[in-house]
């Protein structure tokens, strides 16, 4: 008996030549290779479906190919066949998710004292690499530090910053890049052409738009569509296996935006989740729609809903909907924050611009902060952890004791660490560097300095005009006893 083989791992690239999308790495590993600079670690750091595992097994190939040492592995000896199937006895495959603990990296310690089975090198692919503990980290830097010559790690990674300083400055560090869409067209192409499957051309660039980036994704989707198209990929097909909305509803939409028809856009928003639509997908597709009206207009194209006038007015709108679908996604109901979006456009006509502000001559001015200390407020800045958050990993981590210590303690932010006032009995009850590595920032716990007012002696106010008087001054004074 056959089995089926899917598209994703039939043509995962098995050379660098088949690698699509990462050239710059590519290009350093193959000059690694060929002026014989091979690093002892590296750092493969970029989201999902990029090609992380696989080029860590072409290089694995390079290395260790019975041709010998090249940057164009031959894939027809027993190491290369044996390399692609994952049972290569030297190179050891790691599942940081579930092997994170430090007994699992003392396990590698002890291996990497012993030369190779069957090839010149033992190749340490640890994928997702950041879910590692602490203590596992620890155990692994020794060894980074002086491995023997034989060895190689090589860490993959979809969350960069967690990795720490001390690992990542041990490693060489190459970020994978996603894509762009011609890229991915091109590799469907490829696969199409191979597996003899027609296809429409735009019915592809709707899969590489449906798989954000990722080339996994990509073949993953069109090995989808195939079986659903019955052998052919069509955009009917592909527009119906993904829940897209069909053209009509959104021109139905547009129409209502054109004139501010808020009932109306909220009734087409309550119909397509009746109708059993991804809300989600669908506002995607407004916000694609209305990216391209606007390149249009400011091309100085022709459109059927607006004109060049309303360009300004379409930018702010674009901002709405854009904000609404990021917040959409972590919420349970997302029709309640779609249909806030679409209120919102009811006030467009009371939004004043600065420059407008100026030109009446309303002064404007900001709140100036210090740059080097400032007290963290409660919210998102810049993608960065808000206090919040920092506080309910604490909750979850730690326990509520320090919660409730951290909760009741004044906080401040420095360029590379974060300063916890508390209680000067309270000090030494709290880990740093436990604190460390939930804030993601150096963490110092300084004692709140107690305000004692000094009380100034009264003065007898008899005393004080007897000294007036005779322009005097008190040498000394002694304290009566009650």
């Amino acid at each position: 008996m056959s089995y089926y083989e899917p598209f994703s791992r039939k043509y995962r690239p098995k050379n660098f030549d088949e690698v699509i999308g990462q050239e710059s790495v590519v290009r350093t590993l193959r000059n690694a290779i060929k002026l014989n600079r091979i690093s002892n670690a590296y750092i493969f750091a970029g989201s999902r479906g990029l090609g992380k595992t696989t080029i860590s097994r072409i290089l694995t190939k390079c290395l260790n190919c019975e041709v010998g040492i090249t940057d164009k592995p031959c894939g027809k000896c027993e190491n290369c066949i044996e390399i692609d199937k994952g049972s290569f006895p030297d190179m050891y495959e790691i599942d940081a998710a579930s092997n994170r603990g430090i007994d699992d990296i003392r396990n590698i310690k002890e291996n990497v004292g012993y030369a190779p089975i069957k090839g010149r090198y033992k190749v340490y692919i640890i994928d997702e690499a950041h879910m590692l503990t602490r203590e596992a980290f620890n155990a692994l830097l020794k060894t980074l530090e002086e491995p023997p010559p034989h060895n190689i790690f090589i860490l993959a990674t979809t969350e960069l910053h967690k990795i720490p300083d001390t690992i990542r400055s041990r490693c060489q560090t190459f970020i994978f890049k996603s894509p762009n869409k011609s890229e991915i067209v091109k590799y469907l192409k490829r696969i199409c052409e191979s597996e003899r499957i027609e296809y429409e051309e735009k019915a592809l660039e709707i899969l590489a738009e449906a798989s954000e980036g990722g080339m996994r994704d990509s073949a993953s989707l069109l090995d989808q569509a195939t079986v659903f198209g019955e052998g052919k990929i069509t955009v009917k097909s592909v527009e119906e296996m993904l829940g897209f909305i069909p053209v009509s509803i959104i021109d139905k939409f547009f129409n209502y935006l054109k004139n501010k028809d808020i009932k109306n856009l909220i009734t087409v928003i309550n119909s397509v989740e009746k109708s059993g639509y991804d809300l989600n997908i669908f506002w995607k597709q407004i916000i694609e729609e209305l990216h391209n009206i606007l390149v249009d207009l400011t091309l100085g194209k022709d459109n059927k809903y607006f004109t060049t006038e309303d360009i300004k007015e379409l930018i702010y709108i674009q901002t709405i909907f854009n904000k609404a679908l990021i917040e959409a996604k972590n919420f349970p109901n997302p029709k309640h924050i779609y249909q806030l979006a679409v209120l919102k456009l009811k006030y467009l006509n009371n939004i004043v611009s600065i420059k407008e502000l100026l030109e009446k001559g309303i002064n404007i001015t900001t709140k100036s902060k210090d740059k080097n200390l400032k007290e963290i407020e409660l919210k998102e800045d810049n993608g960065k952890k808000s206090l919040d958050y920092i506080l309910k990993e604490v909750k979850s981590k730690l326990g509520g004791v320090v919660y409730s210590i951290l909760k009741s303690a004044k906080i401040e932010e420095r360029e590379d660490s974060f300063i916890v006032f508390v209680n000067k009995s309270l000090v030494k009850t709290l880990d740093t560097r436990e604190l460390s590595n939930i804030f993601g920032k150096a963490v110092k716990i300084e004692p709140l300095e107690e305000k004692v007012e000094k009380k100034e002696d009264k003065k007898d106010e008899s005393v004080e005009k007897v000294l007036e008087l005779f322009k005097g001054k008190i040498i000394s004074y002694k304290k009566k006893n009650n």
